[in-house]
């Protein structure tokens, strides 16, 4: 999926996940359940929320609310969103639209789109006039990656990554859940549904199931006893035939040039492969390599990146083995550009100077040299420094 952590930070790197080590254990957000507002259950306090901005709200925008997510939304941002827009008008009898901002890519994605026929309106054409507030989902205000209009209010957010600028914001959000003990917003978004008792369609069910699915690999990766609920009780409510023709979608012949492009560019290093792959023709074909080459017999973590529209954009993914992906992107990005991570997968992304060549081997050449010196600095059988293991390709 898309890498949805991808943020800005200043003045370095600051977003921290759960557990890394290097971090206090502060930073590790744990919990049993949902943390209560005010000493109300969470959906009662969104209730509260929406209600207090539809009465302080013009008679002609009173109750109708915008629900945005990140740029090139993933099926857990979808996912959401769907179900968001389920509990805001059959559980709070409110309006309210659903916008996108920036293309869908990854073949997956797309197929859930189609699929699903999915409601959804282009930020780009958007009035905002026509709302008292917007509501953001899978993502935060401060998250490079996203859009929020200054001129309405946020009225809540839903997110399962930590905010690496929590409470820099000028303005006050009156609902915020933040969970980041969670595999999947979409999990989020299922507990408030299963509180308030609102009925979950076939086509939100499917939905929301997707964004479970997808977020924490089938619960394999960050799961957590809620999003087991959710996974279970939601594949039970929707279309399984829907669902699985999304899990395979036919794939376009461009994924077989970006396959080809991935192991022409691709030199494995020991246990961590680095594909550093030039321009691509979309930001989801350097998630899609990292993926690709974890599955690598002797592969324990994987640096991907290529250059789109530019940004210089980089995956990391680590195994169940090597341990948690932040604190490698950190290392490997070396303080520049933004980033973030969750459990064994992290994004990051820098902004170029232009689109020249030059530039962009000139920061592959840099993120290179920092991922070999975390395994140039592990020491040998004698106690010093051992050198990182010389890249070889892939067909060698």
């Amino acid at each position: 999926m898309t890498d949805s952590a991808q943020r800005t930070t200043a003045p370095g790197p600051t977003d921290v996940p759960a557990g890394d080590s290097g971090h206090s254990a502060s930073d590790d957000v744990k919990r049993d359940g949902p943390k209560p507002f005010d000493g109300l259950p969470p959906v009662e306090h969104l209730g509260r929320a929406l209600r207090a901005a539809a009465e302080s709200a013009d008679p002609e925008v009173s109750g109708s609310f915008l629900i945005l997510t990140h740029r090139g939304p993933d099926p857990d941002a979808l996912g959401a969103c769907e179900g968001l827009r389920l509990l805001i008008e059959k559980g709070f009898a409110f309006r309210c639209v659903v916008a996108t901002h920036g293309r869908v890519h990854r073949a997956e994605n797309v197929a859930l789109l189609r699929t699903l026929d999915l409601n959804l309106e282009d930020y780009e054409g958007i009035d905002f006039g026509r709302f008292c507030g917007v509501l953001l989902v899978d993502t935060q205000p401060t998250f490079r990656h996203t859009v929020v209009p200054t001129e309405l209010p946020v009225i809540a957010v839903f997110d399962h990554h930590r905010s690496p600028q929590a409470g820099s914001l000028e303005r006050t959000i009156p609902h915020e859940d933040v969970r980041t003990d969670l595999g999947a917003t979409s999990s989020i978004l299922f507990e408030y549904l299963r509180d308030m008792e609102v009925p979950i369609d076939e086509t939100t069910a499917s939905a929301l199931f997707c964004g479970v699915r997808y977020d924490t690999a089938d619960l394999s990766r960050n799961a957590s006893p809620l999003d087991e609920e959710a996974y279970l009780s939601l594949f039970g409510k929707g279309d399984r035939q829907l669902i699985a023709s999304i899990d395979k979608p036919p794939l376009p012949r461009s994924y077989y040039r970006h396959v080809s492009q991935g192991l022409s560019k691709a030199r494995q290093h020991g246990p961590l492969v680095i594909a550093l792959m030039g321009n691509v023709e979309n930001p989801e074909h350097v998630a899609e390599m990292a993926d690709f080459f974890l599955r690598m017999k002797g592969c324990s973590w994987v640096v991907a990146g290529g250059a789109f529209e530019g940004e210089y954009v980089l995956s990391l993914r680590t195994d169940y083995a090597f341990g948690k992906a932040y604190p490698l992107m950190e290392r490997v990005l070396a303080g520049e550009g933004s980033f973030g991570g969750h459990g064994h997968i992290a994004g990051g992304r820098i902004k170029l100077e232009n689109d020249g060549m030059s530039i962009v081997k000139s920061v592959e050449r840099r993120i290179r040299k920092n991922a070999l010196s975390v395994i140039s600095t592990a020491s040998g059988d004698d106690g010093e420094p051992s050198n990182a293991p010389e890249g070889k390709r892939l067909d060698e």
